[in-house]
């Protein structure tokens, strides 16, 4: 089990350089292993509201969270404070214009496919050696050739960089993301006394799941092991998991068979996020 706490870490870098926006901040929460299928980021991100990213779909999977502000996901459709938007695999999404500055809780992962992640270091590299041969600009990556001018969204390019040409897209199990409103759902509960539970949305295709949990002052849920990865994150309250302190914007790590008690010293409110392993679920298919 891993614990950090976002509220007392420093913003970080824009790990998103190759849309053109330096003046966007993350913070790196817990990240996997490159090269693995299973490989994972959890950051925070501030996004100014003249962020810009055309119309694009990834080989992978992620899910924003959105705390504070408003995410544009396509003319007209938002992702607003407290709701969470499923971005499936190979699904296309954008263009991302306008919206409200906002904070936005960010996990991406390997999508059912098995083609992986490519994590933010490599991300990083990649774009600088791209840079010495063309430019990003306005989300696209742009290479002036002998027979004119070549472009190429600005992630697609990296990812062909990285994984030397090759890049396929899945068909996608779902054709547009997905945005869900926790807020219209009701507490049920779960467990012992004090705490509830809302199940969020359920992908089993992914073996992805999204909960909410609250835990009453004083009261106690303990968290059974699982054949996943399970992401927390304190959005009001604080208490322990295993003795060790939450408070608001606190993350957990809970690898693969790692159960763990939580415990609430005042009101507390987490997302869990827990995904399954991709080698798994294609061994169970």
């Amino acid at each position: 089990m891993d614990v950090v706490h976002a509220a007392e870490m420093p913003w970080g870098e824009s790990l998103v350089a190759q849309r053109g926006s330096y003046d966007m901040a993350h913070k790196r929460l817990f990240e996997g292993a490159e090269d693995s299928p299973d490989n994972y980021m959890l950051v925070m991100s501030k996004e100014p509201k003249s962020y810009f990213s055309p119309r694009h779909r990834h080989p992978w999977d992620q899910i924003r969270f959105c705390l504070e502000g408003k995410i544009p996901i396509a003319k007209g459709l938002f992702v607003e404070g407290g709701e969470i938007a499923y971005f499936p695999e190979s699904a296309y999404y954008g263009p991302q214009e306008g919206g409200e500055d906002r904070i936005v809780v960010l996990l991406q992962f390997g999508g059912a496919s098995g083609q992986g992640f490519i994590g933010p270091d490599r991300v990083t590299r990649a774009r600088l050696e791209l840079a010495k041969e063309g430019r990003f600009e306005g989300g696209v990556y742009v290479r002036d050739t002998t027979q004119g001018r070549r472009n190429r969204d600005a992630y697609e390019a990296i990812w062909l960089h990285v994984m030397r040409g090759d890049l396929s897209y899945a068909p996608p199990v779902y054709k547009t993301p997905i945005v869900m409103r926790p807020e219209a759902l009701p507490w049920v509960r779960a467990g012992a006394e004090g705490a509830s539970l809302k199940s969020i949305g359920v992908f089993p295709h992914r073996g992805l799941s999204i909960n909410s949990w609250k835990i009453e002052p004083g009261a106690c849920h303990r968290l059974s092991a699982v054949r996943a990865l399970r992401l927390l994150f304190v959005t009001e309250g604080s208490g322990t998991i295993a003795a060790e302190a939450l408070r608001r914007w606190s993350a957990v790590r809970l690898q693969h068979g790692e159960g763990a008690e939580l415990r609430a010293t005042s009101r507390l409110e987490l997302l869990e996020l827990s995904v399954g392993s991709v080698i798994d679920l294609k061994q169970n298919t």
